[in-house]
């Protein structure tokens, strides 16, 4: 097995995080959770997610081979969990797993039945399994006279071979083909290659899959949805996943057939800790405004005597706590402005 092309650094657990973004944004937030090896502390785990953090939209994640036997809750019994605390779960799906097993239609299903809302899939760079997945689950929910459940296909841009490694890393199928248009065929090409043409030639790239998606599975009968992934710390690969949500976007809603539009809203919701700090910084304003102007301190002369300052009463520097307050309260809005680009885009 390679190994991991980016070291892992543990960070915040994903639904304290997602409470930061689901604040932020005003958005609801969908929450991975690997249930393998979660053992007792899934239930804590899910409690606090709930009460504490209020999510309701999990993402359930399995072991990483259904051969091995892991600790912690089984898929049918996290779900059962979920569902128990009035909130709703996904799971992810993998073509390239149906390109070699040829079972994963049949677990959609089965997993749909449980009560998934909605698959998420791996990360999309080759078109040809995603779509004989998406046909042979859509055939054979119609032989099960049921409603297939909505796949939300994933696509994340790619500037540079440490990045083209941890995709692969991942369990991506990229067609060789596909990487030489992003990152050169030759060594000297790839040397000479710059990242900001290099991830413009991915975005470009994505969007012909998702285009061909669906034109080839128009019949399928299978709902989609389309989302962003940003898989690595470079700026250039940061900023082409916003450029490439936009686009997808923009392709998925044309699919439709007819006239759309997309309109921002301004909809942060003030935390408590928020609110009280914008009564404090209303009132240190008012109290700065009707307070009377400090006397003028006598500026010793030379001879022993004092002057005024030429210009009368000195104007007061705003106190630490105002500053403060007013460096939170733009902080506040820096972080609502951008955070929750993401607008739901999807074909019925």
């Amino acid at each position: 097995e390679e190994p991991r092309p980016f070291p892992f650094k543990r960070t915040l657990d994903p639904a304290e995080y997602a409470s930061l973004l689901q604040r932020r944004s005003g958005k609801g937030t969908v929450v991975y959770k690997c249930v393998a090896g979660a053992e007792g502390d899934f239930d804590e785990w899910l409690n606090d997610a709930v009460q504490r953090h209020d999510h309701r939209c999990f993402n359930l994640v399995g072991g990483a081979t259904s051969s091995v036997q892991y600790s912690g809750p089984t898929m049918p019994e996290a779900a059962a969990k979920v569902i128990a605390n009035s909130a709703s779960f996904g799971c992810v799906t993998i073509a390239e797993r149906h390109a070699k097993k040829g079972t994963e239609h049949t677990s959609l299903l089965r997993k749909s039945e449980l009560g998934a809302k909605w698959f998420i899939s791996q990360a999309i760079y080759d078109t040809e399994a995603t779509i004989k997945l998406l046909h042979e689950y859509g055939a054979l929910c119609r032989y099960k006279n049921v409603a297939p459940t909505k796949v939300i296909l994933t696509f994340a841009p790619c500037g540079r071979q440490k990045t083209m490694k941890f995709i692969r890393w991942l369990g991506v199928h990229v067609p060789q083909e596909v990487e030489d248009r992003i990152l050169g065929k030759t060594e000297e090409e790839r040397k000479a290659r710059n990242k900001e043409e290099a991830v413009k030639e991915s975005v470009s790239i994505l969007c012909d899959c998702l285009r061909t998606i669906l034109s080839q599975t128009a019949s399928a009968g299978v709902p989609l949805g389309v989302s962003v992934e940003s898989v690595s710390i470079f700026r250039e690969e940061i900023d082409a996943a916003h450029d490439l949500f936009t686009q997808l976007q923009s392709i998925m809603l044309d699919s439709h057939g007819w006239p759309w539009k997309v309109q921002w809203v301004y909809t942060m919701s003030p935390t408590a800790e928020e609110r009280a700090a914008s009564v404090l910084h209303a009132r240190a304003q008012a109290l700065a405004a009707t307070s009377p102007p400090p006397m003028p301190v006598p500026a010793p002369t030379a001879a022993g005597g004092s002057t005024a300052p030429a210009d009368g009463a000195a104007v007061p520097a705003p106190t630490a706590l105002t500053q403060k307050l007013h460096s939170d309260h733009t902080v506040h809005v820096l972080l609502a402005l951008a955070v929750g680009f993401l607008i739901g885009a999807h074909r019925p």
